[in-house]
């Protein structure tokens, strides 16, 4: 993450310098989202069958390869090109990762351990788009390409020291997946909590920075607003799972919702600097904070030999919601005002938080068992 941080930031500007239409660096993003959104569960599904582990070799080995690539790029379409590959990168990573951590972890500390992958992924991607950042203006898009290969190859090598998780049980047949909890009501509850958490998430990270710009935020301050947001899913990561571990999955669920649609509100309402920030780091904590118990609601209600599955499904329902409140987003700005993207947000944050409290089972403390009725 911290070597795909690197690259992110730097990209569309190396597109920039190339003549790239905002057009052009548009079809840059709908490369990434596209090739992501629908290989996600695919690649989970692939990682339940012959394990983890090759396929995060394969993700690193593909952001390497993206890298070289960029090294090496000498037109708008071969960026392009490039950023449809990061997205397969990020759809071999993410769904293998969450199961990985699931399985690694206790049965009672899974929230916990989700948790801990949120925090470490947001403190690298955070400190690698800034480091990307310095690098470029000091030394130019080359070196920083350079250090995401070089890191993106470390990543690869690394892949082998991860130990092998306990055995899960035999990958169920593709006919099986119809009868099996992926389609539980707690699964399905899982994921309408994924694309709603997305559809805040996507709202400030297409929308805030010129957002702000409209009321007379200078730049630099602009980039502390994005710093307070990262810091906000850093720290709202870091103590969700094992609160939810500890307390329940839906009351903390719950609680982050509505802090989420508090800042979100906030953002949204915004007339100066103090009001957005305050804001934002709102949002943050919230999208932090729900990220690892989404991924252990999805965790606790699936067969162990579907968890690829599960996640591909759930990060594929993610990359749809980010497509569509990026493309809505941008429409509701145009038509009513800037700052109706974020109280839309916040209306999907209460009406999610509705849903689940009418239809997510709540668990024992402590103890969850798997469930056996599905939705028929």
């Amino acid at each position: 993450m911290f070597a795909i941080g690197l690259g992110l930031p730097i990209s569309p500007l190396l597109a920039s310098r190339m003549g790239a239409s905002w057009v052009d660096i548009g079809l840059m993003g709908s490369a990434w989202g596209v090739v992501f959104t629908f290989s996600a569960f695919l690649t989970g599904r692939i990682s339940d069958r012959i394990g983890r582990r090759p396929l995060l070799t394969i993700s690193a080995a593909l952001s390497a390869l993206a890298a070289l690539l960029f090294l090496r790029a000498s037109s708008v379409p071969d960026l392009i090109a490039i950023r449809g590959l990061e997205g397969l990168a990020w759809a071999c990573f993410w769904p293998p990762m969450e199961a990985l951590a699931t399985e690694s972890a206790e049965t009672e500390q899974v929230g916990r351990g989700i948790g801990l992958v949120t925090s470490i992924y947001a403190l690298a991607f955070a400190t690698g788009s800034s480091a990307g950042g310095f690098i470029a203006g000091f030394f130019g898009f080359a070196f920083a390409f350079a250090a995401y290969l070089g890191i993106a190859f470390l990543a690869t090598l690394s892949v082998g020291l991860i130990e092998r998780p306990r055995q899960v049980g035999t990958p169920k047949p593709l006919a099986g997946i119809l009868e099996s909890r992926l389609f539980s009501r707690t699964t399905l509850m899982g994921n309408v909590l994924a694309a709603s958490y997305t559809f805040g998430l996507a709202s400030i990270m297409t929308l805030l920075s010129v957002y702000a710009a409209s009321f007379g935020i200078p730049v630099l301050w602009i980039g502390v607003a994005f710093s307070m947001f990262w810091a906000g899913r850093i720290l709202g990561g870091a103590f969700a799972g094992g609160a939810s571990d500890r307390f329940g999955r839906k009351g903390v669920a719950l609680l982050s919702l509505i802090v989420g649609c508090t800042g979100f509100l906030a953002v949204g309402l915004a007339a100066d600097l103090l009001f957005l920030v305050t804001g934002v780091l709102l949002a943050g904590l919230s999208v932090g904070a729900i990220f690892p118990v989404n991924v252990a609601i999805i965790a606790d209600d699936t067969e162990p030999e579907l968890r690829g599955s599960a996640m591909g499904f759930y990060e594929m329902t993610c990359g749809i919601a980010f497509m569509a409140a990026s493309t809505l987003g941008g429409l509701v700005a145009e038509v009513v005002s800037p700052g109706s993207p974020f109280g839309l947000s916040a209306v999907v944050f209460v009406s999610c938080a509705i849903a689940l409290s009418v239809l997510l089972p709540e668990r024992p403390r402590g103890s969850f068992t798997l469930p056996e009725q599905s939705l028929p």
